[in-house]
């Protein structure tokens, strides 16, 4: 609601687009040196590879709450750390 001894600021579209940007680019750089330092982080393919199984294991042990995503939206990040409680072929998953 307005008040009179309110200031108004007139905002262009495209400012407030380029803003947004701005922030989630800086949040998600943020985000991603968090995680650097905690552990090595890898992609769905690099844990795969480790563990010695196939990438949509992976995606099974993190739905199954085994392993927990670290990436944002349908980015797969996971901790190098998370993976040394599993042993390959030690998880059966039943649909």
């Amino acid at each position: 609601m307005y008040q009179e001894n309110e200031n108004i600021i007139l905002v262009s579209k495209s400012n407030i687009e380029e803003l947004l940007k701005t922030i989630i680019k800086s949040e998600f750089q943020e985000m991603e040196k968090r995680l650097a330092k905690h552990s090595k982080v890898l992609t769905r393919e690099q844990a795969a590879e480790r563990l010695f199984v196939c990438p949509n294991t992976i995606s099974s042990y993190i739905k199954s709450g085994r392993l927990k995503n670290r990436g944002v939206g349908r980015k797969v990040l996971l901790f190098e750390s998370d993976l040394e409680g599993i042993k390959p072929g030690s998880y059966t998953h039943y649909s």
